[in-house]
This record gives C-alpha cells, sequence and structure tokens, in this order.
C-alpha cells in the first residue's frame, strides 16, 4: 500500500485543487498518487476538507466545516476548478431556423432556469437530410457559448477533415483516437460518489458487460463482479475500510486474469461460469483500450476550455467494444461531474448511432438523461431509427429534431403527438415527417411543433461575427 498522506501533503493537494490543476499534475507535484488525490477531492465535496479560496494559505485550511459552510466550500471549489461562475445565466436561446409556415424564428434553449424539462435534444432522420450537418451547428453554438461538447464518433463523421471548414474554425477541435491508441482511463477507478467504495465499482463493471454482451446471465454477472472484489482485495481495497480506496487502483487486464485462474482452479465450484464470463468479454481485453500509456482523458482539463469540441473516435473497434468503451467512459464523466457537485451546465455529451447504446435502467445514458441536467450535463442523442431510442429516451427529452424518417409503424409520429397533442393531429405529424425536404425538420420544442428550415451553417457564422462586433 502506498504511505499514507501526510498533513502537509495534504494541504499542498488542496492548494493546488483550488488552483484547478488536474489531479496527476498534483500528485506528481506533492509526490503522493493519483487516488489519493481523488480521494482528498472526495472529502472536500463531502465538506470534511475545505478548499482555501485564492487568497488563502494551506495552513488556514480548517479541517472540518460547518453544513453551512460545507455548501459555500462546495460552490468556490466549482468556480475555482471549472471556471463556470453564472455561466448557466449567460447561455443564450441557439438559433435553431425558421418556421416554414410563418417564418418565425425557432430556437433551443437548453438553460434550466427557463423552465425547460430539460436541456436533452433528440435528432432522428435517415441519411442525407441533415442529422449530422444539424449535430455539428449546436456543437458550434454551443462552443460560441463556451460550452463544450464531446462527441463519441464511431464512424468518423465527425472528422475534422471532414466537417466544413468553418465548423474547424469556430469550434477548434480535439480529437483523441481511443480506437487506435487507447485511453489512459481504469473503469476500476473509485469515485467519491461510490459510497461503497470497490462493490459499486464491481457492480457497475458487471452491469456494463451484462448490458454489452447479452449472452452473460446471472452466474457470469456475478462472477465478475466477484473477479473484481477480489482483483481489489488483491490490492489491499477493502469495502470496510475507506482508508485503503487512495491506494493504486490494479490494472483494469487484472478482472480477465482472475477470471481465468477461476476457471482453471478445479476446486472452484463457478469454474464453468468463469470461463464462460472470460470468453464473452475477451474482446475488451485484446484490444486492450484501456491502458496506462493510451492517451490522456482528463476531464478537468478537457472542459476547463469551454469552447471547444472533444471528438472521441471509436472507429476500428468491434462492434460490442464500442459500446463497452463508451459506457465505460461515459461512467468516468459522470463520476467526475458528481465528485464536483450540482452545478451550472458545464458541457454537452453528443451519442450518434444510438442503437450501439444502451437505454436500459442503470445505464449511464439512462442515468444522464435523468440526471444529467443537475449536474450540468445536457445529452444530444441522434439515430436514423425510432427502435434505436428507448422510451426513456423519449420522455427525458425536451427537444425533438425530427427529419425525413420512414414510420412504417407509427411509433414516431405517436411520440410526437403525445407531445403536441393541441397543435397537429397525428395523421398530421405522420404526413410531414415522413416528406420533409432535406434541410427541413419537426422541430418540436415547449410542447409545440413546427416545420423549421434548418439555419445553414455560413449564416451562423455570419451572426456570429456581427454579435462579436456589436
Amino acid at each position: 500500500m502506498p504511505k499514507k498522506v501526510t498533513r502537509q501533503q495534504r494541504d499542498a493537494v488542496l492548494h493546488m485543487l483550488a488552483q484547478g490543476q488536474d489531479r496527476d499534475t498534483i500528485a506528481a507535484n506533492v509526490g503522493v498518487t493519483p487516488g489519493q488525490v481523488s480521494a482528498i477531492s472526495a472529502h472536500v465535496t463531502m465538506g470534511t476538507y475545505t478548499l482555501p479560496g485564492s487568497e488563502a494559505h494551506p495552513q488556514d485550511i480548517a479541517p472540518v466545516a460547518e453544513p453551512a459552510q460545507r455548501t459555500e466550500n462546495l460552490l468556490r471549489m466549482l468556480q475555482t476548478l471549472e471556471g463556470t461562475q453564472a455561466r448557466e445565466d449567460s447561455v443564450t436561446p441557439i438559433h435553431l431556423g425558421s418556421d416554414v409556415e410563418n417564418g418565425d424564428e425557432v430556437f433551443w434553449n437548453p438553460s434550466a432556469h427557463t423552465g425547460a424539462a430539460n436541456p436533452h435534444v433528440l435528432i432522428l432522420g435517415e441519411s442525407g437530410f441533415g442529422k449530422t450537418y444539424t449535430i455539428a451547428s449546436l456543437a458550434a453554438e454551443l462552443t460560441h457559448q463556451n460550452i463544450a461538447s464531446i462527441v463519441f464518433d464511431y464512424g468518423q463523421g465527425f472528422s475534422p477533415a471532414t466537417l466544413p471548414p468553418e465548423f474547424v474554425a469556430a469550434t477548434n477541435p480535439i480529437e483523441l483516437h481511443a480506437s487506435r491508441d487507447g485511453v489512459n482511463v481504469n473503469p476500476l477507478q473509485i469515485f467519491p460518489s461510490d459510497l461503497h467504495g470497490p462493490v459499486n465499482v464491481a457492480q457497475r463493471i458487471a452491469d456494463t458487460f451484462a448490458c454489452v454482451y447479452k449472452r452473460i446471465g446471472v452466474q457470469q454477472h456475478a462472477i465478475v463482479r466477484q473477479a473484481v472484489l477480489d482483483v481489489m482485495a488483491d490490492a489491499n481495497i477493502s469495502p470496510d475500510a475507506p482508508e485503503s480506496w487512495e491506494a493504486d487502483l490494479p490494472m483494469f487486464n487484472a478482472v480477465q486474469a482472475k477470471l481465468r485462474a477461476y476457471a482453471d482452479d478445479p476446486t472452484n465450484a463457478h469454474a464453468r461460469s468463469a470461463a464462460s464470463a472470460a470468453s464473452h468479454i475477451s474482446t475488451v481485453f485484446v484490444f486492450n483500450t484501456f491502458r496506462a500509456r493510451g492517451q490522456r482523458l482528463a476531464w478537468s482539463e478537457l472542459l476547463r476550455s469551454g469552447n471547444r469540441v472533444i471528438i472521441i473516435q471509436l472507429k476500428g473497434l468491434e462492434h460490442s467494444l464500442e459500446r463497452a468503451v463508451t459506457e465505460f467512459l461515459l461512467w468516468n464523466l459522470i463520476g467526475y461531474i458528481e465528485a464536483l457537485g450540482p452545478g451550472p451546465l458545464r458541457c454537452f455529451i453528443i451519442l450518434d448511432e444510438a442503437h450501439r447504446l444502451s437505454f436500459n435502467p442503470g445505464s449511464p445514458v439512462e442515468k444522464l438523461l435523468r440526471e444529467g441536467r443537475k449536474f450540468g450535463l445536457g445529452l444530444i442523442l441522434a439515430s436514423q431509427q425510432p427502435e434505436d431510442f428507448g422510451s426513456v429516451a423519449f420522455a427525458n427529452t425536451a427537444t425533438k429534431i425530427v427529419f425525413q424518417v420512414g414510420d412504417e409503424r407509427s411509433a414516431i409520429s405517436r411520440q410526437l403527438h403525445r407531445k403536441v397533442r393541441k397543435h397537429h393531429s397525428f395523421g398530421e405529424i405522420y404526413d410531414v415527417i415522413t416528406k420533409l425536404p432535406r434541410g427541413s425538420a419537426y422541430v418540436v420544442t415547449e410542447n409545440v411543433g413546427r416545420v423549421v428550415r434548418i439555419t445553414k451553417f455560413e449564416d451562423r457564422v455570419v451572426h456570429w461575427s456581427r454579435a462579436r462586433g456589436r
């Protein structure tokens, strides 16, 4: 186990957290492990330690805070680490286009304080009718308002090389090739919100594998969960000893090694289940996407400057692995954001080709749809077929943008009609969405449906230039 953190080291960590430094930089400078930095950050969130203000010195830190002071400390941490003071108040409605019928401008307002149910957007439409173009436009609009977007790209549709040069100039995208270079994220990470430490981690990993690999049954699920707990125990990380959660984490591929050890043990009553589970999830470890020498993925640094689009390239991975990597990365981002606590709008996560993901209860997408707004996270979900979305997606996206789409079973028309019952009949909606011209969409905002001609990217650039000139 790593050495215990001294009082001087703890104070130095707190001081660097207040300056907005990431955990790896802090660990290297102070002489502690990244896990110990995360643990100290968690205590700040819980109010055990106080984050110093910019004018404070390490020796001024109070070890315990009263409840009212804890709230103040947390708000100060959010402002210091993210630089998002009153950011949500500065978010203005984003222009989508003009109403085809009367020429009125139509907007999407992601700000929670406007009374919208949530900031999430669902985009649906056949290939070639404007879906990807609109996603890029929304990302650029968000960037213009200093809100970052994180794009999970499965087909390089969002590669800077394939997008309009105006988009690249407006968003200054960062491209991370997770499929080629891997990422230095460890799915075994314990987050401050994991009240039971390694038990939460084990359940999360087993649930994710079960969602991705449909042949994993109850027994395989249980043995994967136990393998994670045993791997943690081998690293002296125990559910009953929260102080041990600061220890360095084992490598993720240790889970596969543990399952194989179970399978090779003739005395293990669960050897067959372990062998089956190891076989099902082997692809994750063959590609070795989660590795220490992979591309560095520090959410604090990526989100600190809001005027960026972060593109995580996943093309080249096996289909089920794309989904597994996406879900583990989403869990990692959720853990980071939850450690910061409730706050203003921080970023949007863009998930195209939604058929690759799970909307089941307990999945990261389902959690983001239900709870993302509270932590300042928005979702933009896009796909070609209505079957790609679960009912939770239709129910928890306040804004819907539907391009021309086949609706043989009338599934989309029925869902939209429930939202705009007073404005268009079921038949009218069906006729509209199955015959929309390229570049036009049926847009539902604030329970009102309109046919909207989406504003072209070059017109947005002109508008931004004029806004800067005022």
